[in-house]
């Protein structure tokens, strides 16, 4: 049986490494997929084009979602900016561009779709991505980390707000990441050292990987997993 049988997902940033993989996912799992992007992919029951730093066309892509395809029941929030700026090079621009996506886009979508939800009284499922740069620190991406650490205490507040609802609330947090390109997980052989000594799995994650516990959160096989983030890093967070 498939999980997500006629359910209406939606995936933000779905033109992305990960996006795509999940509007891939989510289609064998039987949903009817919106596919939200700046240039969105052709997969899926309907791409719509949207800048999502941009609430009004935020607004007016998920209202299509609801006239064109029905109700949301899973809201996926991929999309994100990575910005590799020094901290002492860092501009107001540069802040803005990625709060406005990997934390205000992933807000106001997470609101609409709830109350959409709550409307209705049916119950749904948010996922949104975060990354061990919520814990992990690096001089050159000090905004994106800023919004990871956003993202996840974001995920927590929604879901403590939305649980009377029935409504849960997720994150899933990948490590160090392959090329899309590569499906497959690397061979360790093929790793530098300092990534085999960092991954005590011995490769970098795949964007399958970080799908299935998408999946897995946004199913009912998470019934009462609510306000959680699910790291996918190979157990590099504990060896850190």
């Amino acid at each position: 049986m498939m999980r997500f049988d006629r359910r209406v997902v939606v995936i933000t940033g779905a033109a992305g490494q990960i996006g795509s993989a999940c509007v891939e996912g989510f289609g064998r799992e039987g949903a009817r997929i919106a596919a939200l992007d700046l240039e969105p992919p052709a997969a899926g029951d309907l791409a719509i084009a949207a800048d999502l730093s941009d609430p009004a066309q935020l607004e007016c892509a998920l209202g299509r979602v609801e006239r064109e395809l029905g109700p949301p029941d899973v809201l996926v929030h991929c999309a994100a900016v990575y910005a590799r700026i020094g901290f002492l090079d860092i501009t107001p621009q540069n802040i803005d561009r990625v709060f406005a996506i990997n934390v205000r886009a992933m807000l106001l979508a997470g609101r609409a779709v709830a109350a959409s939800l709550v409307a209705r009284g049916a119950p749904g499922a948010i996922v949104n991505l975060t990354s061990v740069s919520d814990h992990v620190a690096d001089a050159e991406s000090v905004a994106y980390e800023a919004s990871k650490g956003a993202v996840t205490m974001a995920t927590r507040g929604m879901a403590v707000a939305l649980a009377p609802h029935g409504i849960r609330v997720n994150a899933v947090g990948p490590g160090s990441m392959a090329k899309f390109q590569e499906l497959e997980p690397r061979d360790p052989f093929d790793l530098d050292d300092y990534e085999r000594r960092r991954i005590p799995l011995g490769r970098l994650g795949t964007a399958g990987d970080v799908t299935r516990a998408v999946l897995f959160l946004a199913s009912d096989d998470a019934a009462y997993v609510t306000g959680t983030v699910l790291y996918v890093d190979g157990g590099s967070l504990a060896a850190w």
